[in-house]
């Protein structure tokens, strides 16, 4: 499958793979968890280069991110962890 093109809310270009999508059912906005291709940590880091961002376009070139505004952040992780995270465990 073919990665679809990871814009900032600028207009530019960014190196990120996308892993997954969701919806927040609380306030009804789109997230996106990408993977960072740059190097944030050392290359023998076990941690990965995961994030969490709020779609605020999508076209049919490109997805288009912004950060997560901070008072939006308790019902995106809420969504993360009761509606995304238990669904993969198998709960």
């Amino acid at each position: 499958m073919k990665q679809p093109k990871i814009v900032n809310s600028k207009g530019e270009k960014i190196d990120m793979d996308l892993i997954f999508s969701f919806t927040c059912k609380e306030n009804g906005k789109n997230y996106v968890a990408i993977n960072n291709n740059d190097d944030i940590f050392e290359k023998n880091s076990r941690y990965a280069n995961l994030d969490i961002l709020e779609i605020i376009k999508v076209t049919t070139k490109a997805i288009y991110v912004s950060d997560i505004p901070p008072e939006d952040w308790d019902s995106v992780k809420k969504a993360l962890q009761y509606n995304v995270f238990s669904k993969m465990g198998g709960n």
